[in-house]
């Protein structure tokens, strides 16, 4: 969508922290694009979705017959919508739009993502200086291996740098070698 077409009305949910739209051909050309989810005939949207497609001018977002005019009003409505899982999930959801990726919400700090070349992987948004088990990130790259997916770790710095590791699962067992 560029500017000059028309935008799809959300209306804004603070109760679940998402947008609906009913469906309609801009909605299906949203859902095409992956965003957000039907719900029979209502398109629902992720906080994440409904702050990217805000900040682009794609979307209009109503709040009680009012509309938000921007990222910015939406925050200082509804500040509890925005945990502090938002900020790096909104990160690394707009740079990996503004690659051409395909991108869905599938939970908090978990996206899949279809890239160029149709290959789909789980991405996973971590955070510097958050500690994060070790058990944690083996299930992380099972759960992708199990769906036969790649996996990625999205590292968001201190100064909302991203960086990017793919992960595969390491074989660290030492075989025995007989010398002769």
């Amino acid at each position: 969508m560029t500017s000059g077409e028309e935008r799809v009305d959300l209306v804004f949910d603070p109760s679940s922290c998402r947008a609906v739209a009913t469906k309609s051909p801009l909605t299906d050309e949203l859902f095409e694009r992956w965003y957000g989810k039907y719900h029979g005939d209502t398109l629902v949207l992720d906080l994440v979705e409904v702050a990217y497609l805000l900040s682009t001018g794609r979307v209009i977002v109503r709040d009680g017959g009012r509309e938000v005019k921007s990222l910015q009003e939406l925050v200082s409505m509804h500040g509890a919508c925005f945990d502090a899982s938002f900020w790096p999930m909104l990160s690394v959801f707009k740079d990996l739009r503004e690659r051409g990726r395909r991108v869905r919400v599938l939970a908090p700090m978990k996206f899949l993502v279809k890239d160029k070349t149709g290959e789909l992987r789980l991405v996973y948004v971590l955070e510097e200086k958050y500690p994060v088990k070790i058990s944690d990130l083996v299930e992380l790259i099972n759960e992708a291996k199990r769906n036969n997916l790649k996996a990625t770790c999205a590292i968001v710095s201190l100064q909302g740098e991203l960086t990017y590791y793919d992960s595969i699962p390491a074989d660290i067992r030492v075989e025995r070698v007989e010398r002769v």
